[in-house]
Parts: C-alpha cells; structure tokens; sequence
C-alpha cells in the first residue's frame, strides 16, 4: 500500500444509527492525501453493509476490514499494522470530524515537526425526542494554544491533555512501541500520557475540529458498571509502562494526580442514586481504589495539583473520600434509602445551604445593621437610585472651587498616578484646597494605611457611591481620574476634568477590539468631557485619539507631560532605602507584573492561577538565594497563590506604593503589561516572559510586535531563567516612550491643572480638519441584510466633507457589535451608554407623557429639560451641523435630537398610514412623535407621510422631504440641507 499523509483509522461496531454522519465527515475532508482504514469488529447491524457502500463508492482511499468481534482496541491496533500514513487520527464511529481536521492537524505536525498535535473539540448531545443536537464547547482539558513544547520541559503540561486518543494526530511511529491493551475499558487512558512523554514535540492549535457525541448509546462513562473496574487495571498498566520507559520517578507527582482525578469521577458515580441495585460492584471499586492508592500513593491528598488546580466543588468532595469503611458505609445507606426521603432531604439541605450562605454572608458584612436593613422587603423603595441623587445634587448645588476630587480606577486602587499626584498636593501652595480621595469600602482600610504610611494627612477619602460621593461629583471644581466617572455623570461647564488614563496601551482598544467594538460608550464619552487628557508619549495620544475617534469632538487640550507614576523611578534615595528597610541590599531583587488574561465577561482565573503556580515550582528550582522574585497579579487572581510553597518567590511588599517599589527593583519579568512602558523610564533590564503568546495574541490585537521591541522573549521557564543572567538594553524603545517621563511630572501637572501655571510639556488641542459634523441616530444593530445595507450606506458618505457619527444605544447593538466593524476608519460611531438621568419630578411627567398621553407646559417643560442635560451628559459642549433621526422611536432620544442647535431631521421613511388609521396602539404610539415636530427642521418620508394632514407640518415649521426610496437617501439628504 503506497504511503499517504494520513491515515483515519476508526473501529466499528454496531453503530449504523451515526455511521452515515460520520462516514461522510470523512469523505468530506479539505486533505486529499489521506486513507481511510475501517476496521469492523463484528457488527450485527447494518454496519457492514453501509461500510461497504462507501468503499465502493471510495475505493482509492477506503479500505474496510471485518474481524471477529473483540473490542475497540483490537480493532485499533488491527487498523494501526495496516496504516500506511506518516500520521496517524484515530475516529471513533459514533462521533463526526470537521472538514478540515486532517488538513489543519497535518500542516501544523509538518511545519513544525510535532509528533503529536492536539486540536479543540465539542461535547454533542443529542435530544432523541426533538431530534436536535445540542453543541458545547469542550472544556474538560485545556491546554496552552499555538506553541510548541516538550512534555519533559513543561511538565504540567502533561496534567491537561486528554486521554482521549481521538483529538490528537500522532506520528505513526509513536506505536511501534505501544499498542491499546485489548480485552479492557479505559484502554486508552493505559497508554496515552505515555504516548506525550515518548513525543519529542507537541503541538497544539485552538480550532474545535473534532465533535464527540456525549449521548451515544451504551457509553460506559455516563453508567456503572463491572466495566468501571478497568480503571485500575488500566491505571496499573499506566504505571508500569511509565516505569518501563523510565519517565515514572521523572513525572511522578503528574502521574499521580492524572490517577487521582480519573478514579475520583468515577467515584461520584458510586453515591449516586441513579446507580442504585449495583452495591457489591460499588464496594469492590471502594475495595481496589483504595488498595491502589495505598500502595502507589498513600500521599495523595497532598498532590500539589489537587491542592491549587483542583475546583472548589473537586476539593469539597474529596472529604468524602477519606476512609474506606466511611465510603463502604455511605454507599449501603444510600443502597437502601428510599428516593422520597432522598428527595425531601435534598431539599433540607437546600435550605441549609442558604441559610448558611447568608449566615456567611453576614458573618462577613462590617455593618450588621445595615446588612440586615437593606434586606428588609421593599425597603430599597425607600432609596434613591445613585444616578437620581446625583442629578439632584448637579441641579440643586452650585460647583465649589476649592474643592478637589481624585478617583482611581473606580474605587478599586490609588494606581501610580493618582498617588503621585496625591503626594505632589501635599505641597503648602495647595493648602487651601479640600482634596478628596474615593475609594471603595471595602479599600478604605488598607489604602488609609499605606497614604498614612507615606505622609498623605491632607486627603479625605469618601466612599464610592455614597451620598458624599456623589455630592463630591456634582460640585467639586477639580475633577481626576485614571479610568472614567460613571455613566451617570454630567460634566458642568465650571469643572475641569482631567483624565490620565491608567497605562501607554500595548492591546487592542476602542474600536479595533474584535466582539467588543461596542463597550467603548462610557470611557469614550469620559474623554470627549474631559479637559485635559494625559498622555506618556505622542504613541500613546494618536492611539486613543483614533481608536476612541476623539478628533472630531475633543475640545480640551492634551497633556504629553509623561506619566506623573514615573517620577518615582527618579528618586534614587528611595532605591537604597526601600532595599535596607527589607534586608535584600546584596540581593538581585525581581518584578514579575504579568497581565491579567481574563475579559470582565469571560473571567479565566482559574487557568491562570494553575499555569503560573505550575511555572512558580519550576523557576523557584533555578533561582540562586541571592535572588528574590516579587509578584504582584491582577486583584482577580492573587488571593489565589500560597507563596509559602516557594524559597524565592514572595508576592509584593503592601506596605509600598507600586511604582515606589518598582524603583527599588533591579529587573522586571513581564508580558503584554503596558507595565513595560513604565518601568523602561529606568532603564533597567525588562524581560517578557509570553508562555501562552499565540494564543494570547490571537485573541487580542497588539498595536506593537513584541519580536520589534528590544527586550529578551523567554517562552519557557528555562529561557527565562537563562534571560535573567545576561544582560540587555533598548535606547530606542526608551526614546520613543520614555523621553517625556521626569523627576518632576506630578508636581507639574498638579500646577498647571489646579493653579493654571504654564507648563514646560506640551499642552495643546488635538488637530483636526474643519469638517461639518453629522449625527445619525439609529435604533440598533443586528447580524441580517438590512444592518449589512446600513453599513455600506454609511461607507458611502462624503467623508471628506462630514465627520460621520453614527449613534445608538450600545444594549441595542451588542449582539450585532461585528456590524461596526466593517465601517470604514473615517467613519465615527458613539455608542451610548443610555441609562436616563431622572429626577422623581421628571420621572413622574415622562410616565404621564409617555404611558398616558397627558401633556401640559410643565410636563413638556420638564421633558424638553431632561433631554437637554442628557444630551450634555452624553456630547457634551459639542453640537452637531447636521442630526439625522433615522430610526430611533425612543423617545427621549427623540427630545434629545430635537436640543442640538444644528439642522435636525425625524426620518418617518417607516411610517404605515394603513396601519396608522386601523390599529389603534399604533396611532397612539405615532402620534406623540408628529405632534411633537416643533424642534425639527425636516420630516423624510414617503408618499404614505403625505396622506396626513399636512397642517401638523406647517403649525411645527417642518419641511417635508419625500423620497421615492423605502430607506432614506442620506447623500441627496445632506445636500439638501448642506444647501
């Protein structure tokens, strides 16, 4: 047989139900250079037959074997002494591959020479009744994506690859060696981990290429049986072949734990009450686990990966499994107990666990009368809404100019730049101001300490979100922050605002960041409020400034002062003194500031925890005692790393600002931190350390390729520790990001924003074309034709002449949020994050408004009020020449539209006058907006809007613009009234 690249190699039996849907998965493979090796094993259906159809029709390529019947691993290995593929995949019956499987798999062993390659695959679950299948990604193992690596380099590693043999493709010569143990369950877990310690290199991509269906029937993993048995028998073959190969002392303690976890999900079948009638099997299971643990591994429960990788709901159940006789004793009760009991006791302990929950709860809560008041039934009818007492603050009390207001990142942290610029209001020329601190509740205690620690006295910190705050926030003349005030605030024309951001941005941002292009509203409209924008470098302001689209709309002026955060590395007398005060003078003191990996919707801290602790062992093994390695981790993840496990590995020092520790440091070990743009001002060594890199990157967009920076790149923890030794400089990367950066940053932004002293970095406007600025409002966004049509309509506008904005409500786009994307970059767009300003008076005349159609002056006065301060709260000072209404029927936005002082045009393209005059709900809900056309310039629409009685138009001054077009001309529409 000639030799291919590839060869399928799938056992069958018995499976005529799914043979069809994955026969033709096969013959529909993008590879051509490939064979199919069907090894029947003794069907009684209508397997043979179907086989034999399609090697008929396949020839060439399928080749089907009948033998007798005797187990998937005979019918594996049969298929294995017949394959002549370089490669090896291996598909069982039941299950389906995608098109591209063998393609994708063979071009990545190929380029990189992989003996093995590992590919994502989904859980199928099949609904017999509705006859559905029900897609999930599998999440079972996961393992780094897109690099390649050496099981023997990366251990661990080992912990997260499957025992499934199907998601793997494998150099064909991996088996002369190795055969599936035939006559036995769980064969392939026999064989597989000693597969990846015999591969020289494995590969891994992030395509989900294989489907495994969940539901098939007669899979011995969803029951038990006498066949569960296998797994010590396959676990003691396990063991034995490591030894024989030599790599068992090598991996023991992953051996361990891959034992442990395997037979620990069996074990929850034993107390299930599904499997009942099956006891004498249960306590022969009990019997030769613990006999297995005993003599293999009586200090299981000591395993490090059990202790740090292990689930919360995976540690809570091993307690259960601490005795023999305990788990022989649970599992005859449960035997015996009858199902109602069962069920009323699952129900008792359903309570317990909420009772204890609260209990918990309140244990921790710092005010137990306020914890229990705020749980009192209707009592938060009681409150007013955060944004309700702002808005009553902004409209009752006037700004007070001695008054200024830091924040940092919401409360959360008193970040580099807040703090240093906290230090530089230290100074007496500012003794007259009130200086204001938030923080959190929850932070005030610890970040108190630290200021006090540092001399801060000056500084009053009010909690986030609390009456002061938010009183702070209406009035305060001085406003700073490194993130964004919420969306609930209302910049007032007597407030400066300055915004310094939190870091020189490395990823993705604004616009550009895939599947997220419409979570930019708040920050966005934060800059378009501010003042003052701050910025490291001129890399960092051209980024936002096109990313956020702030050229248009930006009336402030922009600071490219350096960050204030960086004075610190100036102060050498702080090196010495820092070093002395924790006795590590003589030694080679380290920073590692990995960014965090996880999105606010998609959090990933276990994964990250589990990597780093597993990278953590293996780098405190290569570090000398006259090294030390200070860690600081995102807040989401560090409580979850026990630094006691290591010699000279020790989390960051919190009685040290940040950036004031850093100085102290000699070298920094990062990643994709904008970190890096910081710590360069001192022009000590920086080394990235990318263990995840492809996957990280094809994930997020970077704006800079970390193979152009100067700095060393360590993949492994081995190059790391390698990296550490030697030495490195990057004079051009300091010059294009650090050249701004100076002792004296904070103190002169502190005096230029506060006492208007001129400064001596550049403080100037963003440069923009004089352009006419157009507003289009529109209802939303979805993934169809007419949104696509929308896009290419908007693409098409003069943007030479127009700075297009298009604008909705980001809820109403999220779902769609790809369709921003294919604009074109001169196109603008704002998303709003629209949540009403009111105050209970304008609540009560927007109800008897909206709901029942009363209307009175002060009603409208009230509303036409409203849409006006949310029209700041969203555009600030900013006007638009043109405002285009297309179709949004909300009808605040509709008042709102109506408040800008340029042309502004209610597009009625949409309007059903057949509809109008025959269902009532309709006529009801049209007529508040046309009679309501007082404000608007024009009214688009067709020859349906001139069956109304054209005096409404005429009473409201409104032109009417008809159009022979369904949708609305937005070029002719421009010129008409550009005219």
């Amino acid at each position: 047989m000639a030799q291919c690249k590839v060869s399928i190699i799938m056992p069958v039996y018995n499976v005529s139900r799914y043979l069809r849907n994955c026969l033709d998965s096969i013959v529909a493979q993008t590879m051509k250079d490939i064979e199919l090796i069907v090894v029947n094993d003794g069907s009684t259906d209508d397997s043979l037959s179907i086989l034999k159809e399609y090697e008929a029709q396949y020839p060439e390529w399928i080749h089907v074997y009948t033998t007798e019947n005797r187990g998937v691993s005979h019918a594996r290995n049969y298929g294995i002494d017949r394959a002549s593929g370089e490669y090896l995949l291996f598909v069982d019956s039941d299950d389906f591959v995608e098109p591209e499987i063998c393609e994708k798999l063979y071009e990545k062993a190929a380029k990189d020479n992989n003996d093995v390659v590992i590919c994502r695959y989904n859980d199928i679950y099949e609904n017999e009744e509705k006859q559905t299948l029900t897609v999930k990604q599998g999440k079972a193992f996961e393992i780094v994506i897109g690099r390649n690596f050496d099981i023997h380099e990366t251990k661990f590693e080992l912990t997260h690859i499957s025992p499934f043999p199907w998601d793997k493709l494998y150099r064909k010569s991996l088996f002369d060696t190795i055969r599936f143990p035939e006559k036995l369950r769980f064969e392939d877990l026999a064989i597989m981990y000693c597969l990846m310690t015999k591969a020289k290199s494995i590969g891994v991509i992030e395509d989900r290429l294989y489907n495994y269906r969940r539901a098939s029937e007669g899979s011995f993993l969803s029951n038990f049986s006498e066949g569960t048995l296998d797994i010590v028998t396959a676990l003691r073959l396990f063991l034995k072949q490591m030894k024989e190969q030599g790599n068992y002392e090598e991996f023991k303690e992953e051996i361990e734990y891959i034992c442990v976890r395997h037979i620990l999900v069996r074990y929850n079948a034993i107390f299930d009450y599904a499997t009942k009638g099956k006891l004498d099997i249960k306590k022969e299971m009990i019997n030769n686990c613990n006999d297995f643990f005993e003599e293999n591994f009586p200090k299981w429960r000591e395993n490090r990966y059990l202790l740090y990788t292990a689930s919360g709901a995976a540690r809570a159940k091993m307690r259960k499994y601490n005795s023999r006789g305990k788990m022989i004793r649970t599992a005859t009760i449960r035997e015996y107990t009858p199902l109602f009991y069962v069920k009323i006791m699952r129900k008792v302990k359903k309570i317990r666990d909420k009772i204890k929950g609260k209990w918990k709860k309140f244990s921790k809560s710092k005010n137990k009368v306020r914890f229990i008041y705020n749980r009192i039934p209707g009592i938060k009818l009681l409150h007013l809404p955060n944004d309700v007492r702002y808005t009553m603050y902004y409209e009752k009390f006037s700004v007070n100019e001695k008054e200024v207001l830091f924040e940092s990142k919401h409360g959360d942290d008193v970040a580099g730049n807040i703090f240093m610029m906290l230090q530089a209001m230290g100074d007496e020329k500012y003794s007259d101001f009130h200086i204001m601190l938030t923080l959190k509740e929850g932070n005030i205690s610890a970040y108190s300490a630290l200021l006090a620690r540092y001399g801060i006295d000056y500084v009053d910190i009010i909690t986030t979100d609390s009456k002061e705050y938010l009183k702070v926030l209406a009035t305060a003349k001085y406003l700073i922050t490194d993130t964004s005030f919420p969306p609930y605030y209302i910049k007032r024309p007597e407030q400066v605002y300055l915004n310094t951001w939190h870091g020189t941005p490395l990823k993705a941002m604004g616009r550009i960041v895939p599947k997220r292009e419409y979570a930019l509203g708040n920050v966005q409209r934060n800059f378009y409020l501010a003042d003052y924008l701050l910025y490291q470098n001129k890399f960092s302001r051209d980024i936002f400034v096109e990313d956020y689209m702030l050229a248009p709309l930006f009336n402030g002026k922009v600071m490219l002062s350096g960050y204030p955060r960086n004075s610190a590395f100036f102060n050498t007398e702080r090196y010495d003194a820092i070093r002395s005060e924790l006795g590590v003078e003589d030694m080679q003191v380290m920073a590692y500031m990995p960014t965090w990996r996880g999105l606010l919707n998609k959090k990933e801290n276990k994964k990250q925890v589990s990597e780093l602790m597993n990278y953590f062992y293996e780098l405190d093994t290569l570090l000398r005692d006259d090294q030390v390695l200070y860690v600081k981790l995102h807040p989401f993840v560090k409580s979850e790393v026990n630094y006691e496990e290591f010699t000279h590995i020790v989390p960051f020092p919190e009685e040290y600002e940040t950036y004031d520790f850093l100085n102290a440091t000699d070298l920094l070990i990062t990643d994709y931190s904008s970190i890096m743009f910081d710590y360069a001002v001192s022009k000590k060594k920086i080394i990235l350390f990318t263990y995840d890199r492809e996957e990280y990157l094809n994930n997020r967009g970077m704006y800079l390729d970390l193979n152009d920076l100067e700095f060393p790149i360590a993949d492994t923890v081995e190059q790391l520790a390698e990296e550490i030794k030697k030495d490195s400089k990057y004079p051009k990367f300091h010059e294009e990001f650090c050249s701004l950066d100076s002792a004296d940053t904070a103190e002169e932004v502190c005096e230029t924003l506060i006492l208007n002293k001129e400064p001596n970095f550049s403080l100037e406007p963003i440069q923009r074309e004089n352009k006419k600025k157009v507003l289009i409002l529109v209802s939303g966004l979805k993934n169809n034709a007419t949104s696509e049509q929308l896009m290419e309509r908007l693409n098409e506008l003069d943007t030479d002449r127009y700075d297009i904005f298009l604008c909705a409500k980001a809820s109403t786009i999220r779902k769609a949020t790809s369709m921003l994307s294919k604009l074109r970059e001169e196109v603008n767009y704002i998303p709003l994050m629209f949540d009403v300003n009111y105050t209970i008076k304008d609540r009560i005349a927007c109800l008897k408004s909206f709901k029942f159609g009363f209307s009175s002056k002060r009603t409208e006065g009230l509303i036409r009020q409203l849409a006006e301060r949310e029209r700041v709260k969203y555009f600030g000072n900013n006007n638009f020449d043109i405002v285009i209404n297309l179709s949004s029927l909300d009808k605040i936005l509709f008042h709102m539209c109506k408040s800008f002082d340029g042309a502004k045009i209610f597009n009625m393209k949409a309007f059903d006058y057949d509809k109008y005059t025959q269902n009532k709900d309709y006529h009801k809900f049209m007529d508040y907006f046309i009679n309501r056309l007082d404000g608007y310039d024009y009214v688009a629409g067709t020859d349906q809007l001139q069956k109304l009685n054209q005096s409404v138009f005429e009473e409201n001054q409104v032109k009417v613009w008809i159009g022979e077009e369904s949708k609305l001309e937005l070029p002719e529409l421009l010129k008409e009234v550009d005219r």
